[in-house]
């Protein structure tokens, strides 16, 4: 009978191949099971994730709630309070200096007002006192816990504009009634300012002359012809009209006298001198 002899170190390669595939396949399953349950662990850990932030939504939204409430608890207790008949305006201070505006007319309309401390609409007050005569303007102030300071501002008139209006130092047309002495002023709608202004100017360029206008006029072309209060009239027609009028000043003591004719003309729009004109004439 043969026998077969297989060298030892055939055997123990086999062993050693074998415990080798043997180590290597629980490890591989080793390796699956854990990335499997890696994936178990982290899902599990998202699911677990997915209440705490309903959690933080649903207290955000609570306190949200509750902050609302307390908001519209006070709103409401604001509005009550601010309805307390203490509130209501129940006194008025008048301040200015006023010689024409009646001072118990504007606290009788002060205290009139719509409204209370709280409510009353100040533009709309101020508004609403002007429209009385000789108001200009109106400052309103809250005084605590149920009153107004008004403070006024009269109109001071220059002149007669036209046949019934009054135009102010401003240059601003109101209307008012006045019996009082003033000169007549007259031209094309929008020129109250500019009518204001230059005779003002003119006023202080006759103070040599002791002589004031009496009454002016601004044509449409923008010719200004002044009546000075002794009755000459001046046509300064429309450039250099305050050179014209400064000339006629420096020769008025030499030329004019006392008795000079109160109709006189006097045309002022001459490069070197002027012409006179009188009423005989």
């Amino acid at each position: 009978m043969a026998v077969l002899m297989i060298p030892g170190w055939m055997t123990w390669g086999r062993r050693a191949a074998r415990s080798q595939r043997e180590r290597e396949a629980p490890v591989r399953v080793g390796r699956h099971r854990g990335a499997s349950m890696g994936t178990r662990r982290r899902d599990g850990t998202q699911a677990a994730h997915r209440f705490p932030p309903l959690r933080r939504t649903l207290i955000l939204a609570l306190k949200a709630l509750a902050a609302g409430l307390v908001l519209a608890l006070l709103l409401a207790l604001m509005g009550w309070v601010a309805q307390r008949p203490m509130f209501q305006i129940q006194r008025a201070v008048v301040s200015g200096d006023l010689q024409q505006v009646d001072r118990d007319l504007v606290m009788k309309r002060a205290h009139a007002l719509r409204g209370n401390f709280f409510t009353v609409d100040l533009n709309a007050a101020a508004a609403e006192l002007r429209t009385i005569p000789w108001v200009r303007s109106v400052n309103l102030r809250r005084l605590w816990p149920n009153g107004l300071e008004v403070q006024v501002e009269e109109q001071h008139p220059l002149a007669y504009w036209g046949d019934d209006q009054l135009v102010n130092t401003w240059g601003e047309v109101f209307v008012a009634d006045y019996a009082g002495a003033l000169p007549r002023v007259d031209g094309p709608p929008g020129s109250g300012q500019e009518i204001a202004r230059e005779m003002q100017q003119f006023n202080r360029e006759l103070e040599p002359i002791g002589r004031r206008v009496e009454a002016l006029d601004l044509s449409e072309r923008r010719a200004w012809t002044l009546r000075l209060d002794n009755g000459l009239t001046l046509s300064l027609g429309r450039d250099n009209i305050h050179e014209r009028l400064t000339r006629f000043v420096g020769v008025y003591p030499i030329v004019f006298k006392e008795d000079s004719p109160r109709n006189a003309l006097v045309d002022l729009r001459y490069s070197s001198g002027f012409a006179l004109r009188t009423a005989d004439l």
